[in-house]
């Protein structure tokens, strides 16, 4: 997906936002940057209010997204939030631990990615940012550090099937928020239902066939 390599290069955007504004709208400039709050530096009501805005940004650009760009063979960009019980976060340990049990590697922009070996080379699927902006986790000292949440994004086409990316994408999801005790919310802050998930996967299914008879 040769679109992580200026992800979270926006300074002080959300790493959803910062991968939207690069496929949809490179000349805008990025925001203030806000640095991540740890343990004691900020209560749990900033974090969730943080939260709020940040999944507010998501609904407005997809709400306007879907305004402007009809639905046949375009690219696009899923996002599926893994969220703590409010007023709750996830930790640096069991982060890492259900990242490992997930196969998901830790590598550009200083993310987590699900990585395929696709032309002799790795090629990262889909990306895990931290919620909360810029978007990173730190490289040490994870044991120290906590969320509110994390954010999974995959951008289509990319270099796998559509089909086999979003069943991936999909199962990593629900682990996570199982491993995580957390729930799954889309870009509008609303529970994701297995019909909306299975609706997705069907667009995503007609465009790749769309695409074959082209």
């Amino acid at each position: 997906m040769d679109s992580l390599r200026l992800i979270l290069l926006l300074i002080g955007a959300a790493v959803v936002l910062a991968v939207y504004l690069w496929t949809r709208y490179r000349q805008r400039p990025p925001s203030p940057p806000r640095q991540r709050a740890y343990p004691g530096e900020a209560d749990s009501e900033h974090d969730d209010q943080a939260v709020e805005e940040e999944l507010a940004r998501m609904e407005q650009l997809v709400a306007e997204e879907d305004d402007q760009v009809p639905d046949t063979d375009r690219e696009r960009l899923l996002v599926v939030s893994v969220v703590a019980p409010e007023g709750q976060h996830f930790g640096g340990e069991a982060l890492l631990t259900a990242f490992h049990n997930n196969r998901l590697e830790y590598g550009e922009h200083d993310i987590f990615h699900r990585m395929s070996v696709q032309g002799g080379r790795q090629r990262s699927v889909y990306g895990v940012a931290n919620l909360v902006k810029p978007g990173t986790f730190p490289q040490t000292d994870m044991a120290f550090f906590s969320t509110p949440g994390v954010t999974l994004f995959l951008q289509l086409p990319g270099p796998i099937d559509g089909l086999e990316a979003f069943d991936d994408f999909v199962t990593t999801a629900e682990r996570l928020a199982v491993e995580l005790g957390g729930t799954l919310k889309d870009e509008r802050h609303c529970v994701v239902t297995h019909q909306r998930l299975m609706q997705l996967r069907e667009q995503i299914a007609e465009s790749r066939l769309r695409a074959r008879m082209a």
